[in-house]
């Protein structure tokens, strides 16, 4: 038992000890008589090298700046019902790591290595990464059917490119007032996770930070153009624990009173621990399509409503035919509609189409109306 707790200690003794503290300067002549993969152990060896550490800006204590560029292959299906959407993209960053520069006169022009697929994966689990997430995610994963679509490239003034070929989920808040001729903004919104704004900044690239799929075509929607933004997030780095009692009398009322004051007090103490988090948000501007829904909804209810006035010039002694009439009139025209809306999510506010569904029930229920009063007077004559 002792032995097992202690052989991680060894192992790690052994290996501090075997490894240099640190590592002789590289020169320009031994970059430039090394091939790519030996340059790339060199720049990545841990006794000049802390993937942990997070490199230094250019300027002093400022923070680190990340250009981020992102390319829209495919957008899904937008899901009214589960307020979300799919997209598949390409996620690229940039930044230097003056760790992994070149020493000037090797010789060595563009880039230092490029690393894909699983090689990539390796080399970024060498180098420090910004840990960047999609904080309206829903799900997400790195494409590729043998090896995933990451891509690392080194050039020799310490810039580092990294991209991603992912597929996500996405959430999208979507307002229905105006179905279906209505116009949603879904984001895409990239965050900082472990670095706050004064240690990492999140940057567009200056010259089209988005690009779009020429050939890109949507089934419901149309995309009428795609917007960027920076800002910070405000999160909380501690929030307070629940309070946990010991059952009280009703009449420890004193007690109570000084237990609710210590929460308030840890409370106001932790409003002050919250940090700002550099954000990225792209925002997809898309109106729908409503042809699909003239066609589907619209025309057979203009129809069924004028349907359902063909009574009126009907015999006021064709009673079973005019009451045939009205009645199936208005049951189809309900479940034209129950069709319809099966697709979208129950909310509190009315949409147009169910403005649209009143107005033509209330036509078709006046026929009705109208059908009685006729035979009413008919019979009384």
């Amino acid at each position: 038992m002792l032995f097992g707790l202690l052989a991680p200690l060894l192992l790690f003794a052994t290996a501090a000890i075997a490894q240099p503290s640190s590592c002789p300067p590289m020169t320009a002549e031994e970059a430039a008589n090394m091939s790519t993969s030996e340059l790339l152990l060199k720049l990545t060896a841990t006794c000049r090298y802390d993937k942990w550490q997070r490199p230094q800006s250019e300027q002093k204590d400022q923070p680190i700046k990340v250009h981020a560029k992102v390319h829209v292959y495919f957008l899904g299906a937008i899901e009214a019902q589960s307020l979300k959407f799919t997209a598949h993209i390409l996620l690229m960053f940039r930044w230097r790591d003056p760790r992994l520069a070149i020493p000037s006169g090797s010789g060595l022009d563009g880039r230092v290595g490029s690393s894909m697929g699983g090689q990539g994966l390796l080399l970024r689990d060498k180098i420090w990464v910004p840990h960047v997430y999609l904080s309206n995610e829903r799900e997400s994963v790195v494409m590729g059917a043998e090896r995933k679509d990451v891509r690392i490239t080194l050039h020799p003034d310490g810039r580092v490119e990294q991209a991603l070929r992912m597929k996500v989920t996405l959430y999208c808040l979507m307002n229905l007032q105006k179905f279906p001729f209505d116009q949603q903004q879904c984001p895409l919104m990239l965050e900082s996770w472990t670095y706050n704004s004064s240690e990492l900044q999140l940057q567009w690239e200056s010259t089209r930070p988005v690009t779009v799929n020429s050939e890109l075509l949507l089934t419901e929607y149309r995309l009428i153009d795609t917007r960027t933004t920076s800002t910070e997030d405000t999160e909380p780095l501690l929030t307070a624990a629940e309070p946990t009692h010991p059952r009280l009398r009703p009449n420890d009322s004193a007690i109570v009173m000084e237990l609710e004051d210590e929460e308030d007090r840890a409370l106001e103490e932790n409003e002050g621990l919250r940090a700002n988090f550099s954000r990225l948000e792209i925002r997809f501007h898309l109106a729908r399509e409503v042809g699909h829904y003239v066609m589907d909804y619209f025309m057979p209810s203009i129809l069924l409503v004028a349907m359902s006035w063909v009574s009126f010039w009907l015999d006021p002694n064709a009673i079973p035919g005019r009451t045939t009439l009205g009645t199936s009139t208005m049951l189809t025209f309900i479940t034209l509609t129950r069709n319809t809306g099966s697709a979208l999510p129950k909310v509190s506010y009315i949409k147009a189409t169910e403005v649209w569904f009143i107005v033509c029930t209330g036509f078709i229920f006046g026929s009705l109306l109208e059908f009685a009063f006729v035979n009413t007077i008919w019979r009384r004559k």
